[in-house]
């Protein structure tokens, strides 16, 4: 026969392993995230459709006009541009570290842009 002590002590001793657990889990999920996006964003060329691009990077987390997330974008690289990608790190922003990926009307990769703060 258990005593009542036993009885509180499994729960409280499950929910302590689970605090410890979940904060591992987490950074061991943001570390692979983040890792598979810069592969993937390396892998990016002019030319790739948007098909490539989430294909290798998965679905974005925000799909803008250009010169949206940012501010303006040279005016160079304005001419053609129809819409740009947003993938951000796992922490972001408390790790401000952003992938833009712009593409002309006919989805084509335009341009790639990493951007993070130190």
């Amino acid at each position: 026969m258990r005593t009542p002590n036993e009885d509180i002590e499994r729960p409280i001793a499950v929910v302590l392993m689970m605090g410890a657990l979940l904060p591992v889990l987490f950074i061991g999920y943001a570390y692979w995230r983040d890792n598979g996006l810069a592969r993937g964003f390396d892998k990016i060329t002019v030319g790739a459709t948007q098909r490539d691009v989430v294909r290798l990077m998965g679905k974005p987390k925000k799909i803008e006009k250009c010169g949206e997330f940012f501010g303006p974008i040279p005016q160079s690289e304005m001419k053609g541009c129809a819409s740009e990608y947003l993938y951000a790190v796992t922490v972001a922003p408390y790790v401000p570290s952003y992938y833009v990926i712009r593409f002309d009307e006919g989805g084509r990769v335009l341009s790639t842009d990493p951007y993070s703060s130190p």
